[in-house]
């Protein structure tokens, strides 16, 4: 079976994630609202996708450009690492 990856729109995803549950892009207050109320929960499905990424990942070979391959692994990986740091950040205010 030969899958095409697209790393590129996997990395936008993963940026534009991480920079919408910091607060980082434009949105109105209402959702702000709604995205520090629900933080902990968007985390948790942030983690989870990332694991599910990982493991997806972790059962591939590249054809080619290995490099580009081993990249988007590790930023997907550091994606999740971000993920479960900022969950026991939450759990380290309770």
């Amino acid at each position: 079976m030969k899958i095409e990856l697209d790393p590129d729109r996997m990395e936008e995803m993963l940026d534009t994630w991480r920079k919408s549950v910091d607060l980082q892009i434009p949105m109105m207050d209402d959702f702000k609202i709604r995205m520090m109320k629900n933080r902990r929960e968007i985390l948790e499905n942030f983690l989870q996708t990332g694991t599910g990424w990982t493991l997806m990942l972790g059962c591939m070979a590249p054809l080619d450009d290995a490099a580009r391959f081993d990249d988007i692994r590790i930023k997907v990986k550091a994606f999740v690492d971000w993920a479960a740091s900022e969950i026991d950040s939450l759990d380290a205010l309770r």
